[in-house]
Formats: C-alpha cells, sequence, structure tokens
C-alpha cells in the first residue's frame, strides 16, 4: 500500500477499504490519504479560495475529508470529499439554520440567479434541497437532533428550471425560519473510484477544477461577500464544467457574443459555433482572428496549451493555435476529446465553449448550447 505520508493519489485500496467490514488497518490507511490529499487539495488553490475555505481537516466519524470555511465545521459552508467502494463524490454542503437563512432570502428574491447558477453545470451534477425535522431535548445544554423528513428537490441541475426555483426556494425559506424545520442545501458530483485512482496525482489537479466549479453556487446559496477585487475576479470566472465536466468556473457572460467585436480579451467568453465533417474528422473547432489576442501570451506565440473540460472529464493535451494569414484561433483537440466530439456531435451541430483565464491558465468547457 505504501507509507501513511506518502501520497500517490486516491488509489483503489482507498476506496475498496470503506467496503472491508472490520479492516481497521485498511480504513485507517484510507482515512489518512484522503486527510493528506484534502491539504495538498487545499494549498493548490489560489489565495482568495484559500481565504474562503480557511481549514482542511478529516472527520473519522462521517469517513470523509473536508474544506470548510470555519473551524466548526458544520457552522457553515464546507466541501466534503466521499471515498466509497466504487466511487469519490465531492459535495458543497450548507446545512446551518442561521447561514441557510440568509442565503435562502437571497436565493428566494432571485431565483432567475440560482438557475443561471446551476445551469451553467454539467448535468452530471446533482443539487438537493433537504427538509429536516429539529427536535430539541428539553435539556438545555444538550444539542437538538435533526432526522431527514423529505427532499423538496433532488435531480441533476438540469431539471432545476425557473418555475422550479420558484417553488421550491420559497418553500424551503419558509420551512427553514420554523424552529421544528431546516432546510440544508447540497450540490455534488460523483465520479467513479477507477477513474479516480488512474489519475494519480493529477487528482490535485482534477479536484481543483471542481472547486472552482462549485464557488459560483458556493457564494451564492451562502450569500457571502467577497472581499477583494481578487476574489471577485475569480468568483465572475468561477467555470461551469464539471471536470469532469462541469470542474467548475462561471462564465460572467450569461449568453455567447452575437459579434467577434463583443469579446472581452481581458475577461472571459462563450463563443458558439457550427460544426462542419471536416471538423469532426480532424478534431479542431475554429474561433476568429479577434479570439486569438486572448490566447496569446506575447507577440509571437503561434500556439497556447488549455485545459479542456468535456463529458465529465478533464484534458490538458489540447491547445490553441493561431493561423496564418488572419491570425485566426483554433483549437486544436487531443486525440481522447477528438473520439467524445466524434462520438457526441454530427455534421451542422453546434458546440459551445466557455472560455476562461483562471490565474496563468486558460480553461474551455466544451458543451452543446444550452
Amino acid at each position: 500500500m505504501g507509507s501513511a505520508d506518502e501520497f500517490t493519489g486516491l488509489t483503489m485500496p482507498v476506496f475498496t477499504a470503506f467496503g472491508w467490514a472490520g479492516e481497521e488497518a485498511a480504513i485507517t490507511y484510507a482515512l489518512t490519504q484522503l486527510e493528506e490529499f484534502v491539504k495538498r487539495l487545499r494549498v493548490s488553490l489560489p489565495a482568495p479560495l484559500r481565504d474562503e475555505l480557511k481549514v482542511a481537516g478529516l472527520s473519522r466519524e462521517s469517513q470523509a475529508a473536508y474544506l470548510a470555511a470555519a473551524e466548526n465545521v458544520e457552522s457553515d459552508v464546507y466541501i466534503s470529499f466521499i471515498a466509497r467502494p466504487v466511487s469519490l463524490e465531492v459535495q458543497m454542503v450548507l446545512s446551518d439554520s442561521k447561514v441557510l437563512a440568509k442565503g435562502l432570502a437571497r436565493a428566494e428574491s432571485s431565483p432567475d440567479e440560482s438557475h443561471k447558477v446551476l445551469a451553467r453545470l454539467e448535468p452530471q451534477w446533482t443539487f438537493r434541497v433537504q427538509q429536516m425535522q429539529v427536535e430539541r431535548p428539553d435539556d438545555d445544554e444538550a444539542e437538538p437532533v435533526r432526522s431527514h423528513y423529505q427532499d423538496l428537490f433532488k435531480d441533476s441541475v438540469s431539471a432545476w428550471d425557473l418555475e422550479t426555483a420558484v417553488s421550491i426556494l420559497s418553500k424551503a425559506h419558509y420551512l427553514n425560519s420554523q424552529e421544528q424545520w431546516v432546510t440544508p442545501i447540497y450540490l455534488s458530483y460523483r465520479l467513479p473510484a477507477e477513474q479516480v485512482a488512474a489519475m494519480g496525482t493529477q487528482v490535485i489537479d482534477v479536484m481543483h477544477d471542481y472547486i472552482v466549479t462549485m464557488m459560483p453556487a458556493l457564494y451564492f446559496f451562502s450569500d457571502r461577500t467577497i472581499k477583494t477585487d481578487k476574489a471577485e475576479k475569480v468568483r465572475a470566472k468561477s467555470r461551469t464544467v464539471s471536470p469532469g465536466a462541469d470542474p467548475l468556473r462561471q462564465a460572467a457572460t450569461a449568453h455567447a457574443p452575437a459579434a467577434a467585436e463583443e469579446v472581452e480579451p481581458d475577461d472571459e467568453f462563450i463563443y458558439q459555433t457550427v460544426l462542419k465533417p471536416l471538423h469532426i474528422r480532424r478534431g479542431f473547432i475554429n474561433m476568429t482572428p479577434e479570439h486569438w489576442p486572448f490566447f496569446a501570451d506575447s507577440a509571437r506565440a503561434t500556439t497556447r496549451k488549455v485545459t479542456l473540460f468535456y463529458g465529465g472529464k478533464t484534458d490538458k493535451d489540447s491547445s490553441v493555435w493561431r493561423l496564418q494569414p488572419h491570425d485566426q484561433a483554433r483549437l486544436v483537440l487531443s486525440s481522447l476529446v477528438r473520439g467524445w466530439l466524434d462520438t457526441n456531435f454530427a455534421p451542422d451541430d453546434s458546440i459551445e465553449l466557455r472560455v476562461q483565464k483562471i490565474e496563468d491558465e486558460i480553461q474551455i468547457s466544451l458543451a452543446s448550447p444550452r
């Protein structure tokens, strides 16, 4: 298995340990690896996100690692990483009634914004609004006991339409204001254990992307105020791919540019185009000459490596080329992404590119237009 202080990724022994009843040594090893993973993950985050997620730790009771906004983990928003025999689930959790009261008040007043925040995510993401009953013991010093009552909503983010948002948010906000109820909110994505195990130490980079993807929802549903200009930039750029697909981060623009002059090279952009047979066969997607300055890191640059999020996966082997003589920008896909494009798109289908810069990295989410 390797020693506890060696981290080579979340290997299969980490996942299978939780299926072996009574194998304490295996579970101890798995939890140690999860703890090392989450500590390294927090270090990898941009400074504004480390400021938001101040605590990295492990809950032996729930057998999950977490990044939390507060030392008292459940008193504020947190992100958990739950390893089980067949999957790794990354989950945003907001369960404190006072924080929920603020977040739900904001969400109820802006249901269209809640819809936009979730609509930017890939459909593999799951959104849940739970109704829990709160029983308060006669002993004033004893902690209230919560028990599951029902799910107000539990489905793919793609099912969270505006009508649903208006209905569920109003009900959740009202119930959460009552002493006997609390309505926690969850946003989660589940990856197959074998896929995570194959990532090796790159699991840090992939989970980094998922965290950034979650941030717009985290900020919105917890009604957080971003404290610095840099943090605001990270928030606005939170992508919506799920490194799987989503990893994440949101385009501040809510629609594709109607014309090339609407591209803002210092920000991010969304671009839609129609695929031709040659594009699919050869594995490339053409943009415009107006897009190239966004990718160029110098006047003489001719290519730029990018990170792609597509169909629940992450790719770092694709790049954007500068084509002469007109400086057209062309996204050239790796063989893996080319296969995905060929399987999921046909000639004359439209494809949407959500492009943004996070620090020095350019990230592109590929999907069918909504």
